[in-house]
């Protein structure tokens, strides 16, 4: 598949989580340093591998389309498919790391279950028929840095699957952390984003913590690079944590799922917190860092939902004023306790909702946008073309400037927005 003077082109695509991205991210790196080439997925390859999201429906959905759309377009590329798709589907995606069966979707070469994820590279590594000489390094599958601390749940919420597809939670040691992002920092990445499918369990398999790593990480990392965490429960966020929002190298955005504003949705989600335990959270960062934004994820027609229910949903999004809100429908999930919940919320009850909740959570982002229009933000550049340069705030806030001269992407700058252009903010950079 390779020759001396030519590596294996991987192609490596994510769907879903940021653990995913984080994933991939590490494999990238295995691989370009093994002598693979990895080019971006839009791009031709001897080698494409997915790493698949399970987590409703319409995720596997995805991931049979997406798979039909890299066979299409690479109709010769050998197709590895990974992630919790893999384990959630075993009939349709049997593990078997030497070939997939004949009858897998999309007719994929091969196929690995989460647990046997970190032999993907081995496997790409001796598709090569010689060794091929060292490509010049993985480009970053994004500007940012997605390191991987924690995998698993010990969760068992009512709707979701994933604590099946990805087993019991595990941490990353704190030594093993700390020596990736030093190198991410090394490698350019102005921002660090700390992954894990449930991120606020870290540690308590190994005595350790999210604020002690956290605390680690802002003290001997550097000062190169500001950390983000991906995504929290609401339970899950210490008086430590509180104390260390006001870092000025942690970012000023924190996700916390709310899934439902109601405590008898919550309830029958089994989820961690109740509503008032959410707004004292809410409360308690803004006042260590009144710049604190919120991203969220809700859900509405959860079997039993009444109107009451999601009218407290919508009341809780615009008393705390998102900056955004990934919201969607319940679906059933077969394999989860909801699936065999009887008192189901009808389709065009759910899909009236959920326009609902959608219209107040555009509603407090457009605020949100307003009340960041004329401040000061750092940035992380995410893309730096010839006309204009796309990045992140450390709120969250998307930007967009067009004085790109001696910006690099994953670079940090200062900059000030100056208007509101629909879901992002104009910029003009502060120059020293």
């Amino acid at each position: 598949m390779s020759s001396d003077s030519a590596p294996v082109r991987v192609a490596l695509t994510s769907l879903g989580c940021k653990v995913n991205y984080a994933e991939m991210a590490e494999l990238a790196g295995v691989l370009a340093a093994s002598g693979c080439d990895v080019v971006p997925d839009d791009e031709p390859a001897d080698v494409r591998v997915l790493n698949s999201c399970t987590v409703t429906m319409q995720a596997d959905a995805t991931t049979r389309q997406r798979l039909r759309r890299l066979r299409r377009a690479d109709p010769k590329a050998h197709l590895v498919l990974t992630g919790c798709s893999v384990d959630a589907n075993p009939r349709l995606y049997p593990p078997q790391r030497q070939g997939a069966s004949p009858d897998a979707a999309c007719e994929v070469d091969a196929v690995f279950d989460n647990r046997h994820k970190a032999e993907i590279a081995g496997y790409v590594i001796g598709l090569a028929a010689k060794p091929a000489r060292a490509a010049a390094g993985a480009p970053p599958l994004r500007a940012r840095a997605f390191l991987k601390v924690q995998d698993g749940c010990n969760h068992r919420c009512t709707y979701c699957i994933v604590w099946r597809a990805r087993g019991e939670s595990r941490s990353v040691p704190p030594e093993v952390v700390i020596g990736r992002a030093r190198n991410a920092v090394a490698a350019g990445h102005g921002e660090l984003v700390l992954c894990g499918v449930d991120l606020g369990s870290y540690g308590r398999d190994n005595g350790a913590s999210l604020s002690e790593l956290l605390e680690r990480l802002l003290h001997e990392v550097g000062d190169g690079a500001r950390i983000r965490l991906s995504s929290i429960n609401a339970n899950d966020v210490t008086p430590k944590l509180i104390a260390l929002s006001a870092h000025p190298r942690l970012c000023s955005h924190w996700h916390m799922p709310l899934q439902s504003g109601s405590d008898a949705i919550l309830r029958a989600m089994h989820r961690g917190y109740r509503r008032r335990q959410y707004q004292r959270v809410v409360q308690a960062l803004r006042a260590a860092d009144p710049a604190t934004e919120f991203t969220t994820d809700v859900m509405v027609g959860f079997p039993g939902e009444t109107d009451e229910d999601h009218e407290q949903t919508v009341s809780l999004i615009d008393d705390v004023g998102f900056l955004g809100c990934h919201v969607f429908r319940w679906s059933p999930r077969p394999g989860t306790p909801a699936n065999e919940l009887s008192n189901a919320v009808s389709d065009a009850v759910a899909r009236r909702r959920s326009a609902e909740a959608r219209r107040t959570a555009a509603r407090t982002g457009a605020a949100s946008r307003d009340r960041a229009c004329g401040r000061m933000h750092e940035v992380v550049w995410d893309s730096v073309g010839i006309a204009e340069a796309h990045g992140v705030a450390s709120t969250y806030h998307q930007l967009v400037t067009d004085e790109v001269a001696g910006l690099r992407t994953g670079s940090l700058s200062r900059v000030r927005a100056v208007a509101v252009e629909g879901e992002s903010l104009r910029a003009t950079l502060l120059r020293t």
